[in-house]
């Protein structure tokens, strides 16, 4: 019994936060953006690098790789698009 008692894995409690700082879910629209923005400029630079390597170049690459990297992250960056949207629905009492 007293080995069980050891064994048993029990949640730790998150540490307290510092008065007046947000939580960890309730991050800031600056910081929401900041990691929207980040999202979308790898992506760019993942299909910039692609493109080029597949033979295109110059402008062609620039316009093939935005193109390409804005369908994709319309999908890969919906998590970001609907903190956003939580965010300002919370600031304005859920009022559009």
């Amino acid at each position: 019994m007293e080995l069980r008692k050891r064994l048993t894995v029990r949640p730790r409690r998150a540490a307290a936060a510092p008065p007046g700082a947000p939580a960890a879910r309730e991050r800031g629209l600056l910081g929401i953006n900041l990691r929207y923005f980040a999202l979308r400029a790898v992506l760019f630079g993942v299909v910039l690098a692609v493109v080029l390597l597949l033979g295109a170049g110059g402008f062609l690459a620039f316009v093939l790789a935005l193109a390409v990297s804005g369908l994709m992250s319309y999908p890969l960056a919906l998590r970001q698009r609907r903190a956003v949207v939580a965010v300002m629905e919370n600031r304005h009492g859920g009022r559009r």
